[in-house]
């Protein structure tokens, strides 16, 4: 009998593996769980954070809704990866409309400097990219004066992954361990 899948990926603390090398993962793709074998897991370190800056927000404005770009994933890749938002704004973290799993409608996670209080790791904000699934996001500036930039670090793993064709989520042919992969792909 199969056991279930990991379904708790959201850790508090500092942001660990979902899986290891040689273990079997599930990503949500086009509705349907298919299931890959993990080869090669490589550390994104907040040491040397990928770093965007959505814009210069006016007192009280908005950016423009920005795509991530810098996180895509290449083929039989996954990301995950956690925020952190450097200046004094407000930003909110959209995925695709396609799918309605891990979010309302298409907002999934709303970051703040102050966030750090309540949640040092940032483990609320924890999100995934699944190959060219992109991200977007826009940063709002609820103070009263200008700002002249508005940047969300980001850090994580990056999984390289091998495609197990032996298993059908449809037809039920369930590998007997794996990880549930928080990330959807509208392929």
């Amino acid at each position: 009998m199969p056991q279930l899948p990991q379904i708790y990926p959201y850790k508090p603390g500092p942001i660990e593996y979902i899986a290891m090398p040689g273990e079997t993962v599930g990503v949500w793709v086009n509705k349907v769980y298919e299931f890959f074998r993990i080869l090669y897991i490589e550390g994104l370190p907040r040491s040397n954070p990928l770093l965007i800056n959505l814009g210069a927000p006016g007192a009280g404005a908005q950016t423009a809704v920005t795509q991530l770009t810098l996180l895509e994933m290449p083929d039989l890749e996954f990301g995950q990866f956690r925020a952190e938002v450097l200046d004094d704004v407000e930003v909110i973290l959209y995925q695709g409309r396609a799918d309605q799993r891990h979010k309302l409608h298409t907002r999934v996670a709303t970051y703040s400097r102050f966030l750090r209080r309540e949640d040092p790791d940032g483990h609320t904000g924890e999100f995934y990219v699944y190959e060219d699934n992109y991200a977007f996001m826009q940063a709002t500036n609820n103070t009263d004066y200008a700002l002249t930039q508005a940047r969300v670090a980001f850090h994580g793993f990056r999984y390289v992954l091998e495609t197990l064709t032996q298993y059908n989520w449809r037809a039920q042919k369930l590998p007997d361990a794996w990880t549930r992969v928080p990330g959807t792909a509208h392929l």
